[in-house]
């Protein structure tokens, strides 16, 4: 059974410290990303050959071969918003999902972050699925599955209604979902669902929560100290221009009469380390004019 077929909704009676199920809850990031799926799909649509198949499929999902012998690369990301023409439980349930618990854990992430947590768990799924299986895979299943174990994290106690019916804490349901895509994993019976990369995005959303992760955090923190590094490197390395050069020999040659005054008023002997090398630097640059 994979995420797809797999039902969620809230229970009126809340549950744990869950208040982000409101209305005005989320924020633009859940629905971008929301848009960005139902826009490719309705491209898939467009372009569908009759047979299940769209030709925005073939140059969008993720292959073994396509990721390691082509490069290319890009595909570890536009996978994550491709889905299956038929059933259209496909792309419903993955975005119903997606919108029921993304909604809840936006806020408190912050639109920025959800959004890059998002799209990591969809690489890191990926990367999971193809490092285990040589069939190509579409699908939001692993993301999805990244924001729902996430949310769990945050609400263990969370009661929701597994197929609309059965009343349940969230921390239970996952645990379930983890276990069925286990033995699916291990028991494959032919049910092309990507298992592997449905347990990738699952620990990842675990793993995120329990060590503290803030991945934009970080990336800002790098691109600072790039920034300082370079702009260091360009005072290290700065070029002179006619104007600068004339401007540091006039200051030279007034640090060097000074200098000069000083040792007809006090004697060579007062002169300091600094003051000689200075002479010294002067007489060097002198001769070369």
């Amino acid at each position: 059974m994979g995420i797809e077929s797999r039902d969620y909704l809230r229970h009126e009676s809340g549950g744990g410290n869950y208040r982000s199920f409101g209305v005005a809850s989320g924020g633009w990031a859940i629905k971008y990303i929301l848009i960005a799926n139902v826009a490719v799909f309705l491209v898939e649509m467009a372009t569908a050959d009759g047979q299940g198949s769209s030709a925005v499929i073939d140059y969008l999902e993720l292959g073994r071969a396509q990721l390691f012998s082509q490069f290319q690369i890009w595909r570890l990301l536009t996978y994550g918003f491709c889905h299956a023409l038929n059933p259209l439980t496909h792309i419903i349930f993955n975005m119903f999902v997606l919108w029921m618990f993304g909604r809840a854990v936006e806020p408190i992430l912050g639109s920025r972050e959800f959004l890059t947590f998002y799209l990591t768990a969809i690489v890191i799924s990926g990367l999971c699925h193809v490092g285990i299986s040589p069939i190509p895979v579409i699908g939001a299943s692993g993301g999805v599955m990244a924001v729902v174990f996430l949310t769990a994290m945050y609400f263990p106690r969370m009661t929701v209604l597994l197929f609309f019916v059965l009343p349940i804490e969230l921390r239970w349901l996952a645990v379930l979902y983890a276990a069925v895509d286990l033995f699916g994993f291990i028991n494959p019976g032919g049910d092309a669902v990507a298992h592997f990369a449905h347990l990738g995005g699952a620990a990842f959303g675990v793993a995120y929560k329990y060590y503290g992760w803030n991945l934009t955090r970080q990336f800002d923190s790098k691109w600072n100290r790039f920034q300082i590094n370079r702009s260091a490197r360009k005072k290290k390395f700065r070029v002179y221009s006619e104007e600068d050069s004339h401007l540091s020999k006039a200051s030279l040659d007034e640090r060097v009469d000074a200098i000069l005054e000083k040792i007809s008023r006090e004697g060579e002997a007062s002169l300091t380390d600094q003051e000689r090398a200075l002479l010294k630097e002067a007489s060097n640059k002198y001769k070369k004019r």
